[in-house]
């Protein structure tokens, strides 16, 4: 699908929301590259990082995005776009001014409020937005923002932590995200409900569960989706640290690294993806569940092949080839949901979509990648390990140090197993996926 059957109009909306996608992104995963120094000033464990960048963001991200996603079926998604977009800047910034871990697991929690409501309103802006053979293609645009995002908080993010430390670097990436929300309040109109629907109050909630309980492809699909999530979250919170620990990578070494190798080959897996899925899933639907399952069966050996790898560019190589695979459907996934519904559970379906996969691949992968990343290394150093986090990184003993290298890379490579299972669920998903669009 080619960008230029888009009018001038369409394309501002793309360019707009991919910007303020880019943001979100930033916002979301800045910790991650920020994990080392946060880490080390807060004097703080992998579980404790994993509760940062996970659970603590997840769990807020994924309840509050229902009730919201509740709201953007009746109110203008539009301006619930605008507002969430200004909440999660804010607390982006104010993480910068945190003293304790408390205090900045509390700002995650509201970055977590804030982009809670930004997906369900704009999955659902897009598909009524634009045509059905368009919606794919316009929102995998859209979604190259995150990849964006992603090479912007490692490249900028680092260098701004390296040179004026990691405070400043939350609030420099926090507040563009203000005069996003102002320009998007300003000057994107909202388009009419369309599909089966379109006059007719949204249903109750309940029906919403209950006609997705009754989904074998959503439920398949999710949850794929979900499994992939956990190795793909907990890649992008530990990918820096990995780098920093085992390879003696400084932080803007580490971020620019990433941008090459995660950022820009899921840039291009998830603009393959959509493009291609596009072509696939038109002429047979189960395509757009087995072309996510085909991927990862190269993804996984890829990922499990560069954990512990000696040579930093033969590990850039692979997690560039891992990276493309995770991230290639999934934005397609995602607007495939949403044609197993009609136009007024657009937004619920896409928030429960995104409960599932935030629930369960953000908030278990990285906080039990974390917690087996400690427990790995408490195994290798002993009983003291806990203490020797508790001192400054540059009194650390050379043993505390490659303890908390080789755990790291010890759950890396546990974690990879939930790869296997996201193959066999989209594999099982195009066997009823098909069937379930022709009720349609």
């Amino acid at each position: 699908m080619s960008q230029a059957r888009f009018n001038k109009s369409d394309r501002w909306i793309i360019l707009l929301f991919g910007l303020t996608y880019m943001f979100n992104y930033i916002d979301r995963t800045i910790i991650s590259v920020l994990a080392e120094a946060i880490r080390n000033d807060l004097r703080l464990g992998d579980l404790e990082i994993g509760l940062l960048g996970g659970l603590a963001f997840s769990v807020f991200y994924a309840v509050m995005g229902v009730p919201i996603a509740r709201l953007a079926e009746r109110r203008s998604r539009v301006k619930i776009i605008a507002v969430v977009t200004a909440l999660w800047s804010f607390m982006t910034m104010l993480s910068g001014a945190v003293g304790s871990f408390w205090q900045l697991l509390l700002c995650r929690m509201g970055v977590g409020v804030g982009e809670a409501g930004f997906t369900p309103a704009l999955v659902s802006y897009v598909s009524d937005r634009f045509s059905a053979a368009r919606a794919a293609a316009a929102y995998s645009l859209i979604a190259l923002g995150t990849m964006a995002g992603g090479a912007t908080a490692a490249i900028v993010g680092g260098w701004i932590a390296a040179n004026y430390g990691w405070r400043i670097a939350f609030v420099a990436v926090g507040f563009p995200g203000l005069l996003l929300a102002a320009l998007i309040w300003l000057t994107i109109p909202e388009p009419q409900r369309t599909g089966h629907a379109v006059d007719e109050s949204p249903p109750p909630f309940l029906k919403v569960v209950r006609h997705l309980l009754r989904s074998p492809a959503f439920l398949l699909l999710t949850g794929g989706s979900a499994s992939v999530n956990v190795v793909g979250f907990g890649l992008t919170l530990f990918l820096i640290p990995l780098l920093v620990r085992v390879h003696g990578f400084d932080l803007a070494q580490a971020g620019f690294a990433f941008a090459v190798c995660f950022s820009l080959g899921s840039a291009l897996g998830t603009l393959t993806g959509g493009l291609s899925a596009a072509y696939l899933g038109e002429r047979d639907a189960r395509w757009f569940a087995w072309a996510p399952a085909a991927l990862l069966c190269l993804g996984l050996p890829a990922y499990l092949a560069a954990i512990y790898q000696d040579d930093w560019r033969v590990l850039l190589g692979l997690m560039f080839v891992a990276s493309f695979t995770l991230v290639a459907f999934l934005p397609t996934i995602m607007t495939t949901t949403q044609r197993l519904v009609d136009s007024r559970m657009r937004a619920s379906t896409a928030a429960l979509h995104t409960f599932g996969v935030i629930a369960l691949g953000l908030g278990t992968g990285a906080t039990l990648l974390g917690y087996l990343s400690d427990r790995f290394a408490a195994a290798q150093y002993g009983a003291n390990y806990e203490s020797c986090l508790k001192v400054a990184a540059e009194s650390q003993s050379a043993a505390c140090s490659a303890a908390s290298a080789a755990g790291l890379q010890d759950a890396m490579f546990a974690v990879g197993g939930f790869l296997l299972l996201s193959i066999v669920l989209f594999a099982l998903a195009g066997r009823t996926l098909v069937n379930e669009l022709k009720d349609r």
